[in-house]
């Protein structure tokens, strides 16, 4: 599969966003004993091929799916509760697309961003899950910035 060209979506971009940086973390140093249960059994679900998105609705939790098209969906609770990530996922994360990611580990990415002037930090999980050719096909999002240690 090639990548996309251009992965940011006009519908989801905030103009007075400031992109700060990221970093990858440890996950088994940094997220809750919660989170990594549900991460052990998010690897066990039934269809690896699928989002599984439906294991991850916490509360506190805001999370969505994003094809290696770059079409997301899937969100919970809603689109508008995961605005700011899915902009920080296209505009800045994965602005060339997902398929750059070279396997299907999850990753705990710290991201720092400015908004209007106030200073933003999101913690999100980033789980990938594969085409049954073992190519990238989507991932699934799980902002766990409220669930942290």
């Amino acid at each position: 599969m090639t990548g996309v060209s251009d992965f940011r979506d006009q519908q989801h971009s905030v103009a007075e966003l400031a992109f700060q940086g990221a970093e990858e973390l440890d996950l088994e140093k940094t997220c809750n004993a919660a989170t990594i249960a549900m991460l052990d059994d998010w690897h066990k679900r039934p269809d690896p091929h699928v989002s599984g998105a439906e294991m991850f609705q916490l509360e506190h939790c805001p999370r969505f799916s994003m094809s290696y098209q770059g079409d997301a969906g899937e969100y919970w609770p809603d689109e508008a509760e995961n605005d700011i990530v899915e902009t920080l996922i296209r505009d800045f994360l994965y602005c060339d697309g997902i398929c750059s990611l070279k396997d299907d580990r999850v990753r705990l990415v710290h991201m720092k961003y400015n908004i209007m002037a106030l200073a933003g930090d999101e913690y999100v999980l980033i789980c990938p899950y594969l085409t049954e050719a073992n190519n990238i096909a989507g991932i699934l999002v799980i902002c766990v910035t409220k669930v942290m240690k």
